[in-house]
């Protein structure tokens, strides 16, 4: 039987304003690209799931991930 490993997270955590709606913005382990995940407390978009460069996420969402 195989063991996971916790390793350093890559991920990031953004609240929209005051607003229940949270993104997760993971590095993955691609040059480059990052995965945004949805959750919202009315589970309007929870789950989903949209994969862009580095530029691509700052743009949509308006973040710094530096």
């Amino acid at each position: 039987m195989t063991d996971w490993k916790e390793l350093p997270s890559t991920a990031r955590c953004f609240q929209l304003d005051e607003a229940p709606e949270l993104i997760h913005v993971i590095r993955t382990g691609f040059n480059d690209m990052y995965m945004v995940v949805h959750e919202d407390a009315y589970e309007y978009s929870l789950g989903k799931v949209e994969i862009g460069t580095k530029r691509d996420v700052e743009v949509r969402y308006k973040i710094n991930l530096d």
